[in-house]
């Protein structure tokens, strides 16, 4: 069975400040980071149609991921900032991966796990995919820069690799062969990379108490973010094995009813693309952002 895989070291060979240690040691201790549903699917008998339904949701967080960086990016006081984004964006472009840019790889994924490609548009959302990507479009463009990195460095590219060490196992296990999971096991490779790329940044660049406590507040924030978007990922999972069951509770038939947000998509992928559209254009999020977990 694969195990997690470790945080590569600074590219520069220098042992990272303590800080840093801390704080990796914090992502990697999260609850999203050891989600129960990620648990699961490193163990237990999910098919290809589970991870359908996986990939269907997750398929929006791959796809935007470009637009906070690039948002990211024009921001970036200084230099070593904006060599750090790009070159993390010239491998989400296709760096790597025979062109293919990480959307068009997880497409692929998608296809073999049995989508077609018009459900890749026209799959409700459910809402906490919505949250996740407002919360990350107002991180990268409302907050200070530094929290923004940290959203997109630790919180990213520290806890992907570690999240996607449980997910592999359980697409291998599920008969997904090595091309059609190219996505995961790429990225995972990628993300250590630009794990260590970012221990370089912010060792170099974080010099404050204010400092690192933004870039801990921005990997925290999409840390909790996360931990939401599994949250209802495995309620999309439990509806598709479930149906009937869901069905009753939605309708109060096993007690009080269940707060619609649960249960409602607030869109397609389509939708989701015109709300970000509308943001940008001073329009609110559609979708209420949560709170942080209890």
């Amino acid at each position: 069975m694969d195990t997690l895989v470790p945080q590569a070291p600074p590219a520069n060979g220098r042992k990272p400040a303590g800080w840093l240690v801390e704080l990796e040691r914090e992502v990697e201790s999260h609850p999203a980071v050891n989600h129960l549903l990620l648990a699961r699917l490193a163990t237990g008998p999910y098919t290809d149609g589970d991870y359908r339904v996986f990939g269907l949701q997750h398929y929006a967080l791959v796809g935007f991921f470009t637009k906070y960086m690039e948002l990211l990016l024009v921001r970036a006081p200084s230099s070593a900032e904006k060599l750090w984004l790009a070159k993390v964006l010239v491998n989400e472009y296709g760096e790597g991966s025979d062109g293919l840019d990480h959307t068009a790889l997880y497409a692929k994924y998608l296809l073999d796990a049995g989508a077609d490609e018009g459900e890749l548009e026209t799959t409700p959302l459910c809402a906490e995919v919505w949250n996740f990507v407002g919360e990350h479009l107002r991180i990268c463009r409302e907050e200070p820069f530094l929290v923004g990195l940290g959203a997109l460095g630790p919180g990213h590219e520290w806890a992907i690799p570690k999240m996607f060490g449980h997910v592999i196992p359980g697409l291998r296990r599920a008969g997904l062969s090595e091309e059609a999971i190219l996505y995961f096991t790429l990225h995972t490779e990628q993300d250590i990379d630009h794990g260590a790329w970012m221990t370089e940044v912010l060792a170099e660049l974080v010099t404050t108490e204010e400092g690192r406590a933004e870039v801990r507040r921005g990997a925290l924030l999409s840390l909790e973010a996360r931990y939401r978007f599994w949250t209802g990922v495995e309620r999309q999972i439990v509806a598709r094995r479930q149906p009937v069951s869901i069905e009753a509770v939605r309708r109060g038939l096993h007690g009080p009813q269940r707060e619609s947000p649960r249960v409602d998509s607030p869109g397609d992928l389509r939708a989701l693309r015109r709300a970000i559209d509308a943001f940008f254009r001073g329009k609110p999020w559609p979708v209420r952002m949560e709170g942080r977990r209890p």
